[in-house]
């Protein structure tokens, strides 16, 4: 049985400012690395075999404030980067809106603006890391630090939805969740799960503190 703990990186500059980051490089901002320690101390005392992050370096400065408290050595994986979106990278939403408005004929959720990654290449890229990361540690906890659209399209492969599904699973900065695979039998045990940062300033500007959820 092999369980994987999925950390989306703390706040970036860019999340701040409410941009696509894609495969852009924004580092952590204060509130990033405040959230960063609060997931850290929250996973202080699991113990895990291995320690996995995407190379951006958002994700990067996430994984290294939490694996410290482990001792673990973090394994960099290019699979593990978010979803590429091209001339999408940079904008706020109001930008692509506008975009959109000016390119109506375009399904954008599918195979995303000129430049970007499709979604079924980013649900294949995240079930091929995913399954090469559960075939190397059997019967092993494994935290693995990405991003929110590589999470939603591995948990997408998992319930075997078709790449033009609407479905869609959010993760909020630091969220975690928790997923069992063993004989290829899966357990999605929590999704979303960013208690930790009850008491941390609240992830975007102009947005009101999030309700208390236990």
């Amino acid at each position: 049985m092999t369980l994987l703990y999925l950390i989306r990186h703390a706040r970036s500059v860019w999340n701040a400012e409410g941009r696509v980051q894609g495969q852009a490089n924004p580092p952590l901002d204060d509130v990033g690395r405040k959230q960063a320690q609060a997931v850290a101390a929250r996973l202080s005392g699991e113990t895990f075999n291995a320690f996995y992050s995407s190379p951006l370096v958002r994700a990067r400065e996430t994984a290294e404030v939490i694996a410290a408290r482990h001792r673990l050595t973090v394994q960099y994986d290019e699979r593990l980067m978010e979803r590429r979106f091209g001339i999408w990278e940079g904008l706020t939403g109001p930008e692509i809106e506008a975009w959109k408005a000016a390119n109506p004929n375009g399904d954008w959720w599918i195979h995303g603006p000129p430049g970007a990654e499709n979604r079924a290449a980013i649900i294949g890229r995240a079930a091929a890391v995913f399954g090469d990361i559960v075939a190397a540690h059997p019967d092993q906890k494994v935290a693995v630090v990405s991003h929110g659209g590589l999470f939603n399209s591995f948990v997408t492969h998992l319930l075997k939805l078709p790449p033009d599904s609407l479905v869609s699973f959010h993760s909020n900065n630091t969220a975690i969740s928790r997923i069992r695979i063993h004989d290829g039998q899966v357990a999605i045990i929590a999704l979303n799960d960013d208690r930790h940062l009850d008491g941390v300033v609240w992830p975007l500007v102009g947005v009101a503190p999030k309700p208390q959820v236990r």
